[in-house]
């Protein structure tokens, strides 16, 4: 059990860091010369309830909703399972066991088990997978280049890992989680 948790938690570290690195992407994915990326992979945007001229980005995902916001991403559940809140601002994925999406900037979800809390993010590790191999496709390797010198230019930037490496843990930390049987 304690080698489980270990590696629980240090997954559950990266993929922090990771969420951390996303969201700047986002922000770039919005302002490409193509047009919003989020919406053109079918994201439906709505003013952010709680982070006043942002945007919040939601579809549904694996029996549940997939949100974005500024400092906020979140995997709200639609069944009994705990959905999980990431929070730009704590650095933290939290546990999110309500059926509506957390309220960005007020709610940051329950503390539980890295076991729990790697579970319960789950669903989103495996859409920023899929995401970011149709970003690739979409836009080509350069433009998260683009991204990745950006965030490294930011004054308060944590860049994670660049570009590929960053899509090739999305892809083994996916492949490691398991759907939930009834999405099959």
């Amino acid at each position: 059990m304690f080698e489980t948790t270990t590696r629980h938690t240090r997954m559950l570290r990266d993929a922090t860091r990771g969420l951390a690195q996303q969201m700047v992407w986002w922000g770039c994915d919005v302002r490409h010369s193509s047009g919003n990326l989020l919406v053109c992979h079918g994201m439906n945007r709505n003013p952010s309830s709680g982070l006043t001229g942002t945007s919040c980005y939601r579809m549904p995902w694996e029996g549940g909703w997939i949100e974005l916001h500024g400092a906020v991403a979140s995997w709200t559940s639609l069944d009994e399972r705990d959905g999980m809140i990431f929070s730009r601002d704590r650095g933290r994925i939290g546990l999110w066991n309500e059926r509506r999406p957390p309220f960005p900037g007020i709610e940051f979800g329950a503390h539980g088990s890295a076991v729990e809390r790697w579970e319960a993010a789950a669903p989103m590790i495996r859409w920023v997978a899929a995401y970011e191999e149709w970003v690739l496709a979409q836009a080509g390797p350069a433009w998260r280049q683009v991204c990745w010198k950006h965030i490294r230019r930011l004054p308060r930037g944590k860049s994670w890992l660049p570009p590929q490496a960053t899509l090739d843990w999305w892809k083994s930390a996916a492949s490691i989680t398991t759907p939930h049987s009834s999405d099959f």
